[in-house]
């Protein structure tokens, strides 16, 4: 197990779900999943994330490490994880481990819980200025023992 995977579940095993909340999480996923698709519940996740993103803004920096420094201040505030942002010269990946979703709400939530990340950035990048004509959208599946998501913010025609 490398460095990272260490240090991520170390990080998972200090910071469980509150007992206060941990069934109602639970249960209020099991609800959804029931009542909607998977994507209507990503849509909804993505609404929230975004309603979260306006509540915590983000302080404006110049560079992409502020931008990632600022993330991190926010998302460590509110025990969701950490991120790190790549740029790849004609668009940019955000790299999120260690957020609490899987936790909360089950594994078969992770095909629509990480629509909440995805509106959280959405938002935080649009507060900073992004371009309309740009989208974020989530690669591929959660990743190792840390369930690192991968969001890409690119003009759509590089997610054809």
């Amino acid at each position: 197990m490398s460095d990272l995977e260490q240090g991520s579940l170390a990080y998972f095993l200090s910071k469980p779900v509150s007992p206060q909340w941990a069934d109602f999480l639970r249960v209020l996923g099991e609800e959804l999943s029931e009542q909607m698709s998977p994507e209507e519940i990503r849509a909804f996740f993505l609404l929230l994330g975004r309603r979260i993103a306006r509540r915590n803004p983000l302080i404006a920096g110049e560079t992409l490490q502020d931008l990632e420094q600022a993330a991190n201040e926010q998302l460590r505030n509110m025990g969701w994880g950490w991120m790190r942002v790549r740029d790849l010269n004609t668009s940019l990946e955000f790299l999120h481990s260690c957020a609490p979703l899987r936790q909360a709400f089950g594994d078969a939530a992770m095909e629509w819980a990480p629509g909440l990340l995805e509106g959280l950035y959405s938002d935080w990048l649009k507060q900073l200025g992004a371009e309309e004509t740009l989208v974020l959208q989530q690669l591929g599946k959660p990743e190792g023992v840390q369930d690192t998501l991968r969001f890409r913010l690119a003009h759509p025609s590089q997610f054809l």
